[in-house]
């Protein structure tokens, strides 16, 4: 039974179900107790709970010691100016294994091709009311007035602003609301982050290390698969040089004489030259496996 449990919290809305499905993928699954609390368990007895909250929050939630670790966007941390340890950095996002970026934008039929063409004392709407002021105020445009947006950002230079402020993934609806990009702020990732005095903590290290590395093992899991072939005795120096692995490939005698079942994890983006070059040297009965739940190293 562990003596020091974690707390960890992350996003809820549409990060909620890649974050899950990379927590099941790794062998911690969630389960959603209490749905107005937002609060759930994990199957491992060192996690005392998952809550799930709004992305903007999560940072000070963090910062208040309420959480030992959390998953949430580069960009809330930068925005209300904390600075947490990043653990790891997730290849998740809302439409994607992409970061995504926040910029700013003006409408397509404006003339405005950078900061400096931004009439005097105009109207900016966006989310990141903090990020855009030191933004502007870093550029020498502390004239330029941040107004708070709650939602549907991209709709509000037509309700007066003069550009917007957003996250952009794919970038489609800045095009569906004819806008275009005159400047990127910055680019942010989802991470996991960790409060400093729980990292700090002796008894509780262990455990979010450990979470942090079932994590990344779920990760690199998707970039690999698992290829099991038989291999007669004359080749399988050189078979097990092509077929390569972490550490190289496992070995073992089969009941037919003279012949070795081999078996390795394999990038998933070398698999058909390994299997190409497999069979050029005479192995046989390779077997693929593409759905490998964790690899850790």
């Amino acid at each position: 039974m562990a003596t020091n449990q974690i707390i960890m919290v992350v996003p809820d809305g549409s990060m909620q179900e890649p974050v899950i499905g990379l927590m099941t993928k790794a062998g911690l699954l969630v389960t959603v107790n209490k749905k107005r609390t937002k609060e759930g368990t994990v199957n491992v007895d060192w996690i005392e709970k998952i809550a799930f909250q709004r992305p903007q929050e999560i940072p000070h939630y963090l910062h208040q010691g309420h959480f030992d670790i959390a998953i949430v966007g580069e960009d809330w941390i930068v925005n209300w100016g904390y600075e947490f340890p990043v653990l790891l950095k997730l290849p998740i996002g809302r439409s994607g294994n992409k970061p995504v970026r926040i910029v700013l934008a003006v409408s397509q039929a404006s003339g405005f091709k950078s900061i400096a063409d931004l009439p005097t004392g105009c109207e900016v709407s966006t989310e990141y009311v903090q990020l855009a002021g030191k933004f502007f105020a870093e550029k020498g445009r502390s004239d330029i007035r941040v107004v708070p947006s709650f939602g549907n950002t991209e709709h509000k230079i037509g309700f007066g602003a003069t550009a917007i402020i957003d996250v952009v993934e794919s970038g489609k609806s800045l095009e569906e609301n004819q806008l275009r990009v005159i400047c990127q702020i910055m680019e942010s990732h989802t991470v996991i982050v960790a409060n400093p005095n729980s990292l700090a903590d002796e008894q509780k290290r262990p455990y979010i290390d450990c979470f942090v590395r079932l994590i990344q093992g779920a990760h690199r899991a998707l970039d690999c698969v698992m290829l099991t072939a038989n291999v007669p005795e004359n080749v399988i120096n050189e078979a097990s040089r092509i077929i390569g692995g972490l550490k190289g490939p496992s070995c073992s005698p089969l009941r037919v004489s003279g012949w070795f079942a081999l078996q390795s994890i394999v990038p998933r983006q070398q698999e058909h030259t390994v299997i190409f070059k497999l069979l050029q040297i005479g192995v046989t009965d390779i077997i693929v496996n593409r759905d490998i739940p964790l690899v850790m190293i």
